[in-house]
């Protein structure tokens, strides 16, 4: 036997060759994807490790019991045993203690931290020497930022205190990478402060001062330490164990440090949640693309194997006929095609790791280990054994026909149950998997089967639909005398081994075609989704001692309103409420990055959130505010219930509410505020009398306002009695219990009257420069109508009320839910300090110094996002990875489709050439010898553009474009057109090229024998 099968082997080298070749791309593809699932994994959990917070990189384990003395290695504690059995296997662990406490210097005093972390030299370059342990009665060496020393005045070998204790400094130290976790973020070299003098070194004077290992001191109880274990996740880690064991062993970390009082605060099992998803995401859609492109592996090695088999069908005959068992039949047929499928095991794992390192370094976010494992030769094998499967399956219906069936030049017809069970079974899966998808949540299961099962179960209908009008147009053509056609369409139709290779190319055409426009969607998702959540090009997260600085550096930074906008923004979808996005409006509508999906054009949502104001601002210059009044009330009938004057102003530094330096008496009187910020530039907010309790009607008139440099040198007046009497110029704060009026004439004033009875809060009145309430846009998810007020917290987080100007579908960096107000106004409102994040939003044309003329404007720039980078984070995703390599597979897909057009010409070519020489020897014109393979192309073409367009939108609404399952910006209905007609004409040609070059081959062949 074994040598028949050699025999077979070389005797029919061509079919060997291509089950050799198609079964060891089934072994790559199948090989390629646990290999490529596996480096991409890695590369996913290196991205998000790279990018993590630094408390999603840690576990904080902290001793309960402070221990006196100089913070110092904790190596030899109790503490730091009990790290060591607490601790799971794999984490980097940094030990360390810290104290809180003021340094004093001779140029001035800083509240910081006296630290000892373990590995800190390495970290730093040190002017001097690293602190080192000293005995007793010696002064204890500390190693200080460069920041810290300017503050103290110190330098190496100069003393100061911490505490009680006097140090001296060993070390002026800078660190090497402030973005190193080791530096816990900002624990341990802080931001500066906002308005603070620029410079490129970073950290501020509040930086940590570090200790030596051990300096005892005289008195080691005026120091109180407490020892910390810092846990870190790592590259290595993550590489080394699974993530459900990790999330397994932090679990019994938190709860047996939480009952040892050590605690365990971390948001490490949020990172370890995102990798876990974005694996199950890319294995998903790995596997997937993998298994479409092993399953048209088998289905071409089904159509060409089916094919040689059929042209010997008349030898397996007459085999039988002379006696030969059907069973050794078998034999020679699995030994034939086992030998190229065993030697296509090893070569396709070889293929495998070289398409998965080739992609990996294509398409991975960092890089990955790609290597082969016992999971890649498995899959590679299954690949395989599927392809001799394929390859066994074609021949069955040969090996188990009657004789007389056998001995037919065409193949009898399949009939009967037979003849639809394949198409039944095909449908039902694609319905059921188009049902669950179309259900609701998530995709998994069979739903991520969706587009694959439907594409196969509409190929194999429109395939037999495709052999049914071939027979009819064919015949039709025919009797109108149209022979090359009508022949060619009658040939398709008569032979079966058509109908697979139609279906084959229909689920290449389609999902080629689904796959591009699933990409081309995806782009445009990305890029949308970035666009609407960044908000404009560049966004540069800042601090500022106030909006009002904010406001004044953006101003200077770019006064003509060009490139730069300032911004506020508070809140967050997570919390109850509704997000806040202030702006300074006039530059809305040229620095925002503008989208469609908001449904509003930026300029008219500028415009209507910036009305003119109903007064101007009342601007303060002075270091003391001087208050006339007349007040009308019985001190005796008030007793210890006292009244207080209170002036709220908005400076540079923020907003503050400035009491009078003594209460509120009878009569006419001036009161005095210090307001030292008021030295360059303040603006009145409100003016307000404080009294819990009003015993009897209270009436107070405000006569004139000045201010003053200092104890009243100087004294300007900011508001006259008339000016004040202007009720145009106020507004009320409490319009139940209070009223204003003017008093006119000589004594012209604005009178405040305050009802009898308890309050909760002073009464008085804001200068009116700012509408009120503010106008708003909202989007339109909040349900509130336009004109109607709706709740909110203002800049300030002081609730309030706005008033709903338009309604939009989305807002910039808000998304579906928020609403807009013009910043400006917002703040001439505010009566408190900051609230939320402070931003400064840059156009393009923004140029490449900005961010240092920010900073020397005062502000303190701690981050940066640009439209770009989230857009590249995007595709940096398990679901943009997965989509990567089934556009691989997709690609892959057509070739194998152009291999199962020759395969089937190949195996069929002498019956067709022996018939067409038989016809042209009868007449058969020359141009009729040539058709036949072109149809094929033209029914799957047509057919395939048919199916993209039914599945994508059966499933369009439940493709898996990001790892989060959300949008902000509705995803595009319908892909780039251009882009699809990118990859899909070349496809269409290199069939076309195919069945011209098959059609020339059978030609020639005709000519040749036939002599004509």
């Amino acid at each position: 036997m074994l040598t028949i099968i050699w025999a077979a082997l070389a005797a029919r080298r061509a079919q060997a060759t291509a089950v050799l070749l198609l079964a060891l791309l089934a072994s790559a593809a199948a090989a390629a994807a646990p290999t490529y699932v596996a480096a991409a994994g890695q590369a996913l959990a290196r991205h998000e490790l790279s990018t993590a917070q630094p408390n999603e990189l840690r576990v904080r384990l902290a001793d309960p019991v402070e221990s006196p003395g100089m913070p110092g290695d904790p190596t030899r504690t109790a503490f730091v045993g009990k790290v060591r059995q607490l601790t799971p296997a794999g984490f980097d662990v940094v030990l360390g203690a810290q104290s809180g406490g003021v340094a004093a210097g001779r140029a001035g005093r800083v509240t910081s931290n006296l630290t000892y972390r373990a590995g800190v030299c390495e970290r730093v370059t040190v002017s001097g020497a690293c602190p080192r342990a000293t005995s007793r009665g010696q002064l204890a060496e500390v190693m200080v930022s460069t920041h810290t020393a300017a503050r103290l005045g110190v330098a190496v070998g100069d003393q100061f205190t911490f505490g009680v204790v006097p140090v001296r400094v060993a070390g002026v130290y800078q660190p090497l990478d402030v973005q190193d976790p080791f530096w816990l973020g900002e624990e341990l070299i802080r931001p500066p402060a906002a308005d603070s003098p620029s410079t490129s070194i970073p950290g501020s004077a509040e930086d940590a001062i570090f200790s030596s290992d051990s300096s005892p001191l005289a008195d080691d109880d005026v120091i109180l330490s407490r020892s910390t274990a810092d846990l870190y996740a790592t590259e290595r880690l993550l590489d080394s164990r699974s993530v459900p064991d990790l999330q397994a062993a932090l679990a019994v970390l938190k709860r047996d440090g939480g009952r040892a009082g050590y605690g365990a605060g971390t948001s490490l099992p949020g990172l370890l949640d995102r990798v876990t998803l974005q694996r199950g995401q890319l294995a998903d859609g790995v596997v997937l693309g993998a298994g479409l492109l092993v399953l048209l592996c088998w289905l071409v090695l089904f159509v060409a194997v089916g094919s040689a088999a059929d042209q010997r069908r008349p030898e397996q005959g007459l085999l039988l006929l002379r006696g030969v068992q059907r069973r050794r039949l078998w034999a020679l047929a699995i030994g034939e095609h086992a030998v190229p499928v065993l030697v296509a095991i090893p070569l396709g794992c070889l293929a495998g790791l070289g398409a998965a390192t080739l992609l990996a370094a294509r398409t991975l976010p960092a890089h990955a280990d790609v290597t082969v494992d016992g999971t890649t030769i498995g899959f590679a094998t299954i690949g395989a054994v599927g392809a001799l499967a394929a390859v066994l399956l074609a021949q069955a219906r040969m090996m188990s026909a009657p004789v007389v069936d056998l001995l037919r030049r065409v193949p009898a017809r399949v009939r009967g149950w037979r003849a639809t069970i394949g198409d039944i079974v095909a449908v039902s899966i694609a319905v059921a998997a188009v049902v669950q998808l179309r259900s609701g949540g998530s995709p998994s299961g069979l739903a991520l089967l969706a587009p694959v099962a439907g594409a196969l179960a509409a190929g194999v209908l429109l395939a037999r639909l495709a052999m049914i009008a071939g027979a009819t147009v064919g015949a039709a053509l025919l009797a109108r005398g149209r022979t090359a056609v009508g022949l060619a369409l009658v040939q398709v139709a008569r032979q079966p081994r058509f109908r697979p290779l139609i279906a084959l190319l229909t689920v290449v055409v389609a999902m080629l075609a689904f796959t591009v426009a699933t990409s081309a969607v995806a782009s445009a998702a990305y890029r949308d989704r970035a666009v609407v959540e960044v908000g404009a090009s560049r966004v540069v997260t800042v601090d500022a001692t106030s909006r009002a600085h904010l406001l004044t550096a953006v101003r200077t930074v770019d006064p003509e309103g060009r490139f730069a906008m300032a911004a506020v923004v508070s809140g967050s979808p997570a919390a109850a409420g509704t997000q806040l996005l202030a702006v300074d409006s006039d530059r809305l509508a040229t620095v925002a990055a503008p989208h469609p999906s908001y449904g509003v054009p930026l300029a008219d949502i500028a415009r209507d959130i910036h009305p003119p104001a109903p007064g101007t601002p009342v601007q303060l210059r002075g270091r003391q505010l001087i208050m006339a009044l007349s007040a009308d009330f019985d001190a005796e009938v008030f007793d210890a219930y006292r009244v207080r004057l209170a002036i709220t102003i908005s400076g540079r530094n923020g907003t503050r509410v400035v009491l009078a330096r003594e209460n509120i008496q009878p009569g006419r009187k001036d009161y005095d505020l210090q307001v030292p910020e008021c030295a360059q530039e303040c603006r009145l907010v409100k003016i307000e009398v404080d009294a819990p309790v009003v015993a009897r009607p209270l009436k107070v008139q405000f006569e004139e306002l000045r201010t003053a440099d200092a104890e009243g040198q100087g004294e300007a007046v900011v508001l006259t009695g008339a000016q004040l009497a202007d009720l145009q110029r106020w507004r009320l704060l409490d319009t139940d219990d209070t009223s204003i009026s003017a008093a006119s004439g000589t004594k012209a004033a604005l009178v405040l009257n305050v009802n009898e009875g308890r309050r909760a809060r002073p009464a008085g009145v804001a200068v009116l420069d700012s509408p009120f309430p503010l106008p708003i846009y909202l989007t339109r998810s909040k349900g509130t109508t336009v004109g109607r007020f709706h709740p909110y917290d203002g800049v300030d987080g002081t609730p309030t009320n706005g008033s709903v100007r338009g309604l939009v579908d989305r807002l910039p960096r808000l998304g579906e839910s928020g609403l807009i107000v013009d910043l400006e106004y917002a703040d001439r409102l505010a009566v408190a300090s900051q609230n939320g994040n402070e931003e400064v939003w840059l156009a393009r044309s923004a140029p490449p110094d900005v961010l240092d003329r920010l900073r020397a404007q005062g502000l303190v720039v701690r981050d940066e996002k640009t439209i770009t980078h989230v857009r590249e984070d995007f595709d940096r995703q398990g679901a943009a990875l997965a989509l990567r390599f089934n556009m691989f597979a997709a690609l892959a897909g057509v070739l194998i489709g152009a291999a199962g057009m020759v395969a089937t010409a190949s195996a069929e070519q002498r019956t067709r050439v022996a018939m067409l020489v038989a016809l042209r020897r009868q007449g058969l014109p020359p141009r009729a010898v040539r058709g036949g393979y072109g149809w094929p192309v033209v029914f799957a073409v047509g057919s395939g553009a048919l199916v993209t367009l039914v599945i994508w939108l059966l499933t369009r609404g439940g493709q898996r474009l990001f790892s989060d399952g959300r949008s902000p910006v509705p995803i595009p209905d319908w892909p780039d057109v251009g882009r699809l007609l990118l990859f899909a004409v070349p496809t269409v040609i290199l069939f076309a090229l195919t069945a011209v070059v098959l059609g020339r081959i059978v030609a020639a062949s005709v000519r040749r024998r036939s002599g004509r």
